[in-house]
């Protein structure tokens, strides 16, 4: 027969396994392609890129690596009860198959039931003597204390992080505490069972210090339970059981234990390079992939990404702070898992809660250090764009927005001026421009220029800088002028990529008219879209300008003469470095500028600060850029420097506009390209 803590662990598996089902159910409710995703599985699996797996198992799934870098204590944590339960585990099962002759008989299926209870038998069949007591007894028993203690350390700290410290930005839930109750107390209780089974056995002292936490409750309780021993270790197992069969049984419907068998998966998945937009275009049931739905489910509400966040920095004083994707993952994943799971235990959204959300997720810039940060890997950018998608399907976009849109369809450019009007800043920076102005028929390169540097006075030079950089260096290039259409960028954030279809054909077919070998942007969100959302252009290359200017100076077709006077900083543009992963390009050619005194900034390369323009944030909330814009100034102040140089004609002008603002014009506000003719002259 069974014993009662034994059935009792089957039956929570049960219901577990019962619970798994339906959460992948859920999973398969977004848009996927079950068959390519096994097929891209293997593939990735069986081919060099395994060895990005193995890496991503090591350093992410048990070391942690990311947590360690933003939070040790936490990382403490974590580690320990990872590192506790999956010993524990190991160790009971290694026992249970070779050290109980009582469990021999049992298969090995059925025999993982008994493992979390198998010193309930191994101390009575050593007292017993039934198993002689060697040294590798010795090393199950510390190890099994190890382990144990690991788990309830780490426990202590998330309760001491969590109750003490309140390092939570997000209210402690009723599913929190039980997550923490349920992790820890089936240790408690287990220590307590094997300290009644020492009792109950009468387990010799010299053998039963090997488990010496154990022992220890052992001799403190033993006046105690002395009269009825074998009673109370049999009560201790059965609250261990009933501690372990709620744990097992709540996994599935507890996002806060969930996140335990779908964390190591999202690692594990976000391991492999992926095309985020292959099933864009499928119908489901529900409007997000299924990969997000998983990832989703991943969120620990660590709150690392809030701790990064430069929106929740700006507006944490305020009566409604901005918390970061914990906040957009919280609040969307209670939405659809109240709508689509048939068992759903979580937080019901309120109608002003709705309202609220749908405010707060255009206060998000986009910017990607959250990405950066989480120590799930989940790719939050994508999530986030994912959510406003959602909106916009519901109707829900404000209408400030939809102003953008209507100004890049008809216009086409996000400016909302006649597209005729693309190439007139050269008139005002150019005096002798020449008779075509730069728009040829043919042409090796075509230089995209962006709809903020044609039209943003403020940033005009840039352009301007460019294609005199381009004449001296000799190129062959060409603009687009009027024929030059908004890249679609600012509108596939705002989740309405499928209304940019017809931009996306009309700059391909005018880049290929052009016969162009090389496409040139100055503009990094430009540069971003075509190199990650449109459809591949045959033979032609596509190219910052600072990895073209970078070209220039190691061909000789660029001579650096003149002495760059200055101690500068080189701000990371959101959409070239962590969206791109170009950091290096840059960096060489201010390298190679004589007499520049160059620094980096505190926060740099993957978690340099955004300029607070990214995320289309500045339609609809220009203040709260301004105010995320500080932290470029602050940081520049810190390090003692004189001019700020980036490559992104965004990020020049709103760093500008705080500079002039918070240091009253202390710092000038450069383009990369600028810099670079002024060596040049």
């Amino acid at each position: 027969m069974v014993p009662i803590y034994v059935a009792l662990f089957m039956l929570s598996t049960a219901v577990m396994v019962i619970g798994v089902l339906l959460n992948i159910m859920y999973w398969l409710k977004g848009r996927h392609d079950l068959k390519g995703s096994i097929v891209w599985a293997l593939k990735n699996i069986f081919s060099l890129n395994i060895f990005s797996l193995l890496k991503r198992v090591l350093f992410g799934v048990f070391l942690q690596k990311r947590l360690y870098k933003q939070d040790k204590l936490r990382w403490l944590m974590k580690v320990l009860i990872i590192f506790g339960y999956v010993g524990i585990i190991a160790v009971n099962e290694i026992k249970a198959a070779t050290r109980v002759p009582q469990l021999h008989e049992i298969n090995g299926l059925v025999l993982f039931f008994y493992t979390p209870f198998v010193d309930y038998y191994y101390l009575k069949a050593v007292a017993l003597g039934t198993v002689a007591f060697q040294r590798i007894d010795m090393v199950y028993a510390l190890l099994n204390e190890i382990f144990g203690l690991m788990v309830l350390t780490g426990e202590s700290i998330a309760i001491y992080r969590r109750f003490v410290l309140k390092t939570s930005h997000i209210t402690t839930t009723r599913a929190d505490k039980i997550a923490v109750i349920n992790l820890g107390g089936w240790f408690i209780f287990r220590f307590f069972g094997e300290s009644a089974s020492i009792i109950a056995y009468g387990v010799k002292g010299s053998i039963a210090q090997y488990w010496f936490f154990s022992y220890g409750i052992s001799k403190l309780i033993s006046p105690i339970v002395g009269g009825f021993a074998s009673s109370f270790n049999e009560f201790m197992w059965l609250l261990a059981a009933l501690m372990i069969a709620s744990l097992f049984a709540s996994i599935p419907f507890n996002k806060k234990l969930w996140h335990i068998f779908v964390m190591p998966f999202v690692m594990l998945m976000n391991a492999f390079p992926y095309d985020h937009n292959a099933h864009e275009g499928k119908k489901a049931e529900i409007d997000f992939t299924s990969r997000q739905l998983i990832e989703m489910d991943a969120c620990v509400k660590c709150q690392l990404c809030t701790d990064n966040c430069q929106v929740y920095k700006a507006t944490k004083g305020s009566e409604k702070p901005y918390l970061s994707y914990a906040y957009i993952n919280s609040h969307m994943a209670s939405v659809l898992n109240a709508e689509h799971l048939p068992v759903y235990f979580g937080h019901q959204i309120s109608k002003a809660e709705k309202e609220e959300f749908n405010t707060q997720i255009y206060n998000c810039l986009l910017c990607a250090r959250c990405v950066e940060v989480c120590p799930s890997f989940i790719q939050t950018k994508d999530i986030g764009i994912a959510v406003r998608k959602a909106q916009y399907h519901l109707g829900l976009t404000p209408k400030k927005f939809h102003l953008a849109k209507d100004a890049v369809l008809k216009e086409k450019n996000v400016a909302n001026f006649p597209n005729s009007e693309r190439a007139m800043w050269i008139d005002f920076f150019i005096p002798e421009p020449p008779e075509d102005y730069y728009q040829k028929d043919k042409a090796e390169v075509v230089y995209f220029v962006g709809c903020m540097a044609s039209f943003s006075p403020q940033v005009q030079d840039i352009p301007a800088t460019v294609v005199q950089l381009f004449v001296k260096a000799g190129v062959d290039f060409t603009l687009l002028g009027e024929n030059e259409h908004c890249c679609g960028y600012p509108l596939m954030i705002l989740g309405m990529k499928e209304d940019v279809d017809e931009l996306i054909k009309h700059n391909i077919e005018e880049i290929k008219k052009r016969g162009a070998k090389k496409v040139v942007f100055s503009c990094p969100s430009c540069y971003h879209t075509f190199t990650h959302e449109y459809p591949k252009i045959e033979g032609v290359e596509l190219i910052h300008h600072t990895q073209f200017i970078k070209q220039l100076i190691d061909d000789g077709k660029i001579k650096l003469k003149k002495p760059i006077d200055t101690k500068a900083a080189y701000h990371d543009p959101c959409d070239l470095g962590r969206n791109s992963g170009e950091y290096e390009a840059p960096r060489e050619v201010i390298g190679k500028l004589p007499g520049i005194d160059i620094k980096e900034f505190p926060s740099t390369r993957e978690l340099a600060l955004c300029c607070g323009g990214g995320g289309d944030v500045e339609i609809a909330n220009p203040d709260l850029t301004l105010e995320v814009s500080k932290g470029i100034i602050d940081e520049a102040e810190e390090i003692g420097i004189d001019t700020i140089i980036t490559a992104c004609q965004q990020c020049k002008r709103v760093i500008k506009n705080a500079a002039d603002k918070n240091a009253k014009g202390k710092f000038k506000v450069k383009d990369i390209s600028e810099v670079v003719l002024e060596s040049m002259e």
